[in-house]
C-alpha cells in the first residue's frame, strides 16, 4: 500500500513536472519567433540563458508569458510567424506588437484561437494587409487595435460575434468599405470605438447603437458615411467623445443633443466638413462639460447662440467656413479656459466685443473674412499667450494698437484688408526674443493666395485650422476659386521653448497706413513673411531689414517708397520679392538673388535700372558702385516653391530653433528636428557641405541610379540619415531645359503630401551644382527588382498586389485629391521606388504638369518614356490624367508579367483576335498563385485593359481603378488562371 506522503510528493512532483514543460514551451514559442525574424540582432536580448522571464518585453507571472510588448522595434517579420508563435502562449493575456514593421496577411489569425486569457490584442502601425478573419473563441479579449495598417475589404457579418467581451475596438486608418460593421450592435461593453480613416459608407444605423450604452468613445472620421445625424448617438449616456468629420452628413445638428440627465459628459463634439445646414442649436449649451467644439466647413445658419456661453469649460470654438451672421456674442466672455477662437469665413459683424479680454488663455483668434467693423482693441496686449491673430478682410479702421508688441507668443499677426491709417508700430518687434514657452498643436494649413489675384483677394494666404478635415475637400470653399490658392501647405506649429523666436508672419497689406517703415522690424530675426504691400508707405526702405535673416517672402509694393534698394537686401536667401509700383530709384543690386527675380517684380518704378530692368545710365553706375564683390551662395532656389518647404519646415520645428550664433555649429544644426532639411534653409551651407562630403563629392561609388536628366546619389550623413540625392546633370546644351525641369519637380512636390509619393526634404541651387534630396528608398527602382531573379522571387503575388495598390492610391491622390491635379507624365516602372518594407512609391516629377484651372493642358513636345506613352499622344497634344491613367496599367502589366509587355501589348492592337490566360502570362519565377490571390490578381488584369482602352475617353480614371483593386471578395467558383482575359465579357469583379 503506497504511504499518503508518498502520494502528496507524486503528486507535487508531476506539477512541477507539469509547469516546467508550460515553461519550456513558452521558451520554444519564443525562441521559434525569434528565429523566424529575418533581423537576428532585433531581439538580442532575448537570451534563452537566462529565462524567458528576463526577455525584453515579456512580463510573467507564476513564471508563465503573461505579456509580450514589442513597440517601435523594428522586426520585420511576417505576421505568420506572430500568430504561430505569440498568440499561442497558452498563459498570454496582452500581446502588443506596434510599430514593428510587420507585412503579411491577417488571414493568419483564422487559425488562432485567443481563449478567455487574451484581453488585449495591439498590432497597430504595421504593414498588415487582407481582410478581417473571424475571430474564434475570444470571449477574453477587450481590446483590439488594428489601426494603422493594410487591412481592405469590408466586415463580414459573424466576423467579431465571438468578441463578446469587447470594450475598445481601433480599426481606424485602414483600406476597410463598406456599410458599418452590423457586429457592432452587439458589442454591448464596447466604451471606445474607432472607425476613423476608412472608406466605409451608407447611413449610419440607429439600431447599432440602441445597446451600447457604455460607449464613451465614438470616431467614425474622415469616411464617407451619409445621411442625417443620430439623435440615438447623441444621446448615449456615456459619450464623452464624437467625431464625425470629414463625411458626407447632411441634415441638422439634432435638438436632442446632451439632452440626458448625464449629457454633461461629452466632451469632444467634431462634425466639421460635412454638409449640415440650419442653425447651432441652442441645446448646446447642455453640453455642459464641452471642452472643444468643431462646426467648421459647413453650410450652418444663423447666429451664434448667446447661450454657447454657458459652455465655461470650452477650450476650443472652431466655426469657420459657415453662413453664421449677427455679432460675435458678449457671452463668450464667461469662457475663461477659451484658446482658439476661429470664425473666419463667414458673415459677422459688428464689433469685437470688449468682454472678450476676460479670455487672457486664447492661444489663437482668427476672425478673418468677415464683415467686423470698428477699433482693433488694445487689450489684445493681455493675451500673453496668443500666438495667431487673423483678422484681415475685413473692415476694421483707426491705427494698430502699439500694444500688440506685449504680445509675447505671437508668431502670425495678419492685419491685411482693412481700413487702419497711421504708421507701423515699431513695438511690433519687441516680442522679438522673447517668446514665452507655450506649446499649441494643431493640424495647419496655409492657403497661400494667387499673387495676379492680389485685387480680388487681399494677403498673402490664409491659415487654418485643419483638425479633421479631408485636403481635397478645401475645394469647397468659396474662397478657393476667389483666391485660386496656387499652393497648400500643411503642417503642425510647435513653438519655441527657449524665449528667443520671433513672428514668423507680418501681413499689414491693403491698409491705409502712411508711415515709413520701421527699422526695427529687421530685428525679427525668424521672420518669414512680410507683406507691407498696397498702403501709403514713404521713405527709404530701410537698411536694417537685411538683419532679418530668414526673410523669404518680402512685397513692399504699390506704396510711395524712394531711394535705393539696400545692399543689405540682396543677402537674404528670398523666395519671392515685390518691389514694384513704388518711386525707387538707382541700380537694383547685381550680387545675391535680387537679379534672379523677373523684372515685374520692379516695374514701375521709374528711376530703377539694371538686370532684370534696362541697363543703367553711365551717370547712375559711377555714383552706385557695389560695395562687395563676394561671391553669393543661394541655397533654396529662385522659386515660389522653396517659401513652402521654409514656411513648413519652421513651423515643425520652431521649438528646436537655436540663437543666430548657434548657427555657426554645423552639427548642433544637424541634429536639429532629427532630420537637417526640415530647416533646410537655416544652414544652408553646412548642408551643402555635408552633402558634398557624403557622396564623395558625387563619386561614381556613391552612385545607385542614372537618369536622362541626372544621376542618383546615397548620402549618409554624420547624424547616420540616408538619403537619396539626384543632382541634375549640366550641360551647356541643355542647360535651360534642366533648370525648368528642377523647378517643376520642386513645385510639384512641395504640395504633395502621401505615403506613396517620395518626400522631397529639401533641395539646392548654385552656381556649380542643382540637386534634390529623397527619402531613401532602400530596395531601388521596380525595373531593377524585376530584372534582378533572386529579388523577383522575394517579390511574391501579395506583395506586388500591395504594390498595384500603392501605385493606384498615389496617382489617385496626384489626380483627383490634390489642390490642383498633377499629371506625373512618366509613370514607369523606373520611377516606382521600393523600400524595405515593399511600399512602392511615385518618384521623378520633373515632367509633371500642374493642372491649374487657368492654364493650359497643351504641350508643344512630347514628354515621357517610349513603351509607356498613351497612344493619344501621337496626334493631340494635350495632356490629361488619362495619360497617366495608360502608363500605370502598362507598369502593372510589367509587375505580374515580369518584364515589359511588349508582345502582350501588340497582342491588343492586332486585328486577329488572340486568346490568353492568366496561367499563361504571369511571372515564371514564381509558383501560380491560388484561390483569392488568384482572383485579385484576375481583376487587376481586367483593370489594366481597361486602363489600356486607345479611346482616353472611356479609359478607367485612376479613382476608379483604385476603387476597383480595393474592393472585397466575391464568392463562387471561378477558373481564373485558364480563362481567357482577352475576352472582356469575362470580367468579373
Amino acid at each position: 500500500m503506497v504511504s499518503p506522503g508518498l502520494m502528496v510528493t507524486f503528486f507535487f512532483t508531476m506539477a512541477a513536472m507539469a509547469a516546467a514543460a508550460l515553461d519550456l514551451d513558452d521558451l520554444r514559442l519564443l525562441e521559434q519567433f525569434k528565429a523566424a525574424l529575418p533581423n537576428d540582432t532585433a531581439l538580442a536580448g532575448w537570451n534563452s540563458g537566462n529565462g524567458v522571464c528576463s526577455f525584453p518585453g515579456v512580463d510573467c507571472k507564476n513564471s508563465r508569458v503573461t505579456s509580450v510588448s514589442l513597440i517601435g522595434v523594428k522586426l520585420n517579420a511576417n505576421f505568420s510567424s506572430v500568430a504561430s508563435t505569440l498568440l499561442h502562449l497558452s498563459s498570454v493575456e496582452a500581446i502588443t506588437v506596434r510599430d514593428a514593421n510587420i507585412s503579411g496577411e491577417l488571414s493568419a489569425l483564422s487559425q488562432v484561437e485567443c481563449g478567455e486569457k487574451l484581453s488585449l490584442l495591439d498590432l497597430s502601425g504595421n504593414y498588415i494587409s487582407g481582410e478581417v478573419p473571424a475571430f474564434i473563441n475570444c470571449s477574453g479579449l477587450e481590446y483590439l487595435d488594428l489601426s494603422g495598417n493594410l487591412v481592405s475589404g469590408s466586415i463580414a457579418v459573424g466576423v467579431l460575434s465571438g468578441c463578446g467581451s469587447l470594450s475598445s475596438l481601433n480599426l481606424s486608418g485602414n483600406h476597410l468599405v463598406g456599410a458599418f460593421p452590423t457586429d457592432i450592435a452587439h458589442l454591448t461593453s464596447l466604451t471606445a470605438l474607432n472607425l476613423s480613416s476608412n472608406s466605409f459608407s451608407g447611413e449610419i444605423p440607429g439600431k447599432a447603437f440602441v445597446n451600447l450604452s457604455k460607449l464613451r468613445t465614438l470616431s467614425l472620421s474622415f469616411n464617407h458615411f451619409n445621411g442625417s445625424i443620430l439623435g440615438v448617438v447623441t444621446m448615449l449616456p456615456e459619450l464623452q467623445t464624437l467625431e464625425l468629420g470629414s463625411n458626407l452628413l447632411s441634415g441638422t445638428i439634432p435638438a436632442t443633443l446632451c439632452s440626458s440627465n448625464t449629457s454633461s459628459k461629452l466632451q469632444v463634439l467634431y462634425l466639421q466638413n460635412n454638409y449640415i445646414t440650419g442653425g447651432i442649436p441652442e441645446a448646446i449649451s447642455n453640453c455642459a462639460g464641452l471642452v472643444s467644439l468643431d462646426l467648421s466647413l459647413n453650410y450652418i445658419n444663423g447666429q451664434i447662440p448667446s447661450s454657447i456661453g454657458m459652455l465655461t469649460g470650452l477650450r476650443d470654438l472652431v466655426l469657420w467656413q459657415n453662413a453664421l451672421d449677427g455679432e460675435i456674442p458678449a457671452s463668450l466672455s464667461r469662457m475663461l479656459a477659451l484658446e482658439k477662437l476661429i470664425l473666419d469665413y463667414n458673415a459677422l459683424s459688428g464689433s469685437i466685443p470688449s468682454s472678450l479680454a476676460n479670455c487672457t488663455e486664447l492661444k489663437w483668434v482668427s476672425l478673418a473674412s468677415n464683415r467686423l467693423s470698428g477699433p482693433l482693441p488694445s487689450w489684445f496686449s493681455r493675451f500673453v499667450k496668443l500666438q495667431i491673430l487673423r483678422l484681415g478682410n475685413n473692415s476694421f479702421s483707426g491705427v494698430i494698437p502699439p500694444e500688440l508688441g506685449d504680445c509675447r507668443s505671437l508668431l502670425w499677426l495678419d492685419l491685411s484688408g482693412n481700413q487702419l491709417k497711421g504708421h507701423i508700430p515699431s513695438e511690433l518687434a519687441k516680442q522679438s526674443g522673447k517668446m514665452e514657452p507655450q506649446i499649441f498643436l494643431a493640424q495647419l494649413g496655409y492657403l497661400r493666395n494667387d499673387e495676379l489675384r492680389e485685387y480680388q483677394c487681399h494677403g498673402k494666404g490664409s491659415l487654418l485650422d485643419l483638425t479633421g478635415v479631408r485636403r481635397g475637400d478645401l475645394s469647397r470653399m468659396p474662397s478657393r476659386k476667389a483666391c485660386n490658392f496656387t499652393s497648400m501647405y500643411f503642417g503642425m506649429l510647435y513653438p519655441d521653448t527657449k524665449n528667443n523666436f520671433s513672428m514668423i508672419f507680418l501681413d499689414l497689406s491693403f491698409n491705409q497706413l502712411d508711415s515709413e517703415i520701421p527699422k526695427d522690424l529687421g530685428s525679427m530675426y525668424y521672420l518669414l513673411v512680410m507683406n507691407l504691400g498696397h498702403n501709403s508707405l514713404s521713405g527709404e526702405i530701410p537698411d536694417d531689414l537685411g538683419a532679418a535673416n530668414h526673410l523669404a517672402v518680402l512685397d513692399l509694393s504699390h506704396n510711395m517708397l524712394e531711394g535705393l534698394i539696400p545692399n543689405s537686401l540682396s543677402t537674404l536667401s528670398l523666395s519671392d520679392i515685390n518691389l514694384s509700383n513704388n518711386r525707387l530709384s538707382g541700380m537694383i543690386p547685381q550680387l545675391g538673388s535680387l537679379a534672379t527675380f523677373p523684372a515685374i517684380s520692379f516695374e514701375n518704378n521709374s528711376g530703377l535700372c539694371g538686370f532684370p530692368l534696362p541697363p543703367c545710365k553711365q551717370s547712375v553706375l559711377e555714383t552706385q558702385q557695389p560695395k562687395s564683390h563676394k561671391r553669393q551662395v543661394s541655397l533654396v532656389g529662385i522659386t515660389v516653391a522653396a517659401f513652402s518647404l521654409l514656411l513648413f519646415a519652421l513651423l515643425t520645428c520652431l521649438c528646436q530653433m537655436k540663437r543666430p550664433e548657434a548657427h555657426n555649429n554645423a552639427n548642433e544644426a544637424l541634429r536639429l528636428q532629427g532630420n537637417l532639411f526640415s530647416i533646410w534653409n537655416f544652414d544652408g551651407g553646412d548642408v551643402y557641405k555635408q552633402i558634398v562630403e557624403a557622396t564623395g563629392n558625387f563619386d561614381e561609388k556613391y552612385c545607385i541610379g542614372r537618369g536622362g536628366h541626372g544621376s542618383v546619389y546615397e548620402a549618409q550623413l554624420p547624424t547616420g540619415e540616408i538619403f537619396a540625392v539626384k543632382k541634375i546633370r549640366k550641360t551647356q546644351d541643355d542647360s535651360l531645359k534642366n533648370e525648368k525641369l528642377f523647378n517643376r519637380e520642386i513645385e510639384a512636390l512641395v504640395q504633395i503630401r502621401h505615403r506613396n509619393v517620395v518626400k522631397l526634404y529639401g533641395y539646392c541651387s548654385t552656381d556649380q551644382d542643382k540637386f534634390l534630396i529623397y527619402e531613401y528608398m532602400e530596395r531601388g527602382s521596380l525595373s531593377r527588382i524585376l530584372m534582378d531573379k533572386n529579388c523577383a522571387v522575394d517579390l511574391d503575388w501579395n506583395k506586388r498586389l500591395n504594390i498595384a495598390r500603392d501605385v493606384a492610391h498615389a496617382l489617385s491622390y496626384l489626380h483627383h485629391d490634390c489642390s490642383s491635379p498633377v499629371v506625373h507624365r512618366d509613370v514607369t516602372s523606373n520611377n516606382v521606388l521600393i523600400d524595405m518594407q515593399f511600399r512602392a512609391c511615385i518618384s521623378d516629377f520633373g515632367l509633371a504638369k500642374i493642372m491649374s484651372l487657368d492654364a493650359s493642358s497643351c504641350t508643344s513636345k512630347l514628354a515621357g518614356t517610349a513603351g509607356y506613352l498613351a497612344p493619344e499622344l501621337a496626334y493631340m497634344t494635350r495632356v490629361t490624367e488619362k495619360c497617366d491613367v495608360y502608363s500605370f496599367s502598362v507598369v502593372i502589366l510589367e509587375l505580374f508579367m515580369g518584364s515589359y509587355p511588349s508582345d502582350f501589348l501588340s497582342a491588343l492592337l492586332s486585328t486577329t483576335k488572340k486568346s490568353a490566360s492568366l496561367k499563361d502570362l504571369l511571372d515564371t519565377r514564381l509558383p501560380l498563385p491560388e484561390g483569392e490571390v488568384a482572383r485579385e490578381i484576375f481583376v487587376l488584369f481586367m483593370v489594366a485593359l481597361q486602363c489600356l482602352d486607345p479611346n482616353p475617353g472611356t479609359r478607367l480614371t485612376m479613382l476608379s481603378a483604385s476603387q476597383k483593386l480595393s474592393a472585397g471578395p466575391t464568392t463562387g467558383d471561378f477558373d481564373y488562371l485558364h480563362t481567357d482575359i482577352m475576352d472582356t465579357g469575362t470580367y468579373v469583379h
